[in-house]
């Protein structure tokens, strides 16, 4: 039986910490930045990724943030916990206002926002995209404790991707005999400032657009 979820986080064992680095830390940044195979013409699988996102920033933005003396819960897993270094995510005050105030939180103050303020902005996930590349780096360099153990073949790949430019595609799936073909990761469309953005939502083409372009 695997007791370590009784356990706060400072009485985990290396190798506990190495198993979250590698399932748990990894699969947020996946999620924060990555972007799965969609239909772009559909407003609510826009919306759900979207949201999502702004969900795994959120838990990243703590983890890079808070050092191990200021966790909030004694058993939150912080970066520190893997010699990294917490300081503040560079987030603009509205920014922070945006994931405190309108993301799992339902408040009056959402009547802030017009039709042009509404959306999401792309300064959030370009900000832990920074931080995520840097503590990659960290813990794939000689400066990560030796006792921490992270799967140089799943994580170089996701480096090399996040330096690449491009946006992060990422799959998953199960055949029929429940066989699971674990995270596969690529590269997608060239990123504007080389940075996440929020993922594209692509108008869709109507009958009546087709036909006047002779279709």
């Amino acid at each position: 039986m695997n007791t370590a979820h009784h356990k706060t986080t400072a009485k985990l064992g290396d190798e506990d910490k190495s198993a979250m680095l590698n399932d748990a830390v990894f699969y947020e940044i996946l999620f924060a930045l990555g972007v799965s195979e969609h239909e772009a013409s559909d407003y609510c699988v826009w919306e759900h990724l979207n949201f999502s996102r702004m969900g795994h920033a959120r838990a990243l933005i703590a983890f890079f943030e808070c050092s191990k003396e200021k966790r909030k819960w004694p058993d939150d897993l912080v970066c520190e916990d893997y010699g990294f270094p917490a300081r503040p995510v560079e987030l603009c005050q509205e920014d922070r206002n945006r994931l405190n105030k309108d993301l799992f939180h339902l408040s009056s103050s959402r009547l802030r926002h017009d039709a042009a303020s509404k959306p999401w902005p792309n300064t959030i996930l370009s900000c832990i995209h920074k931080r995520s590349i840097e503590f990659v780096q960290f813990i794939l360099s000689s400066n990560c404790p030796a006792e921490i153990v992270a799967i140089k073949s799943q994580w170089q790949p996701l480096l090399d991707i996040l330096r690449s430019g491009h946006e992060l595609r990422i799959e998953r799936f199960f055949d029929r005999n429940e066989r699971d073909s674990g995270w596969r990761i690529s590269t997608g469309r060239r990123l504007h400032l080389g940075l996440s953005e929020l993922t594209l939502l692509t108008p869709k083409m109507s009958t009546e657009d087709g036909k006047s372009n002779g279709g």
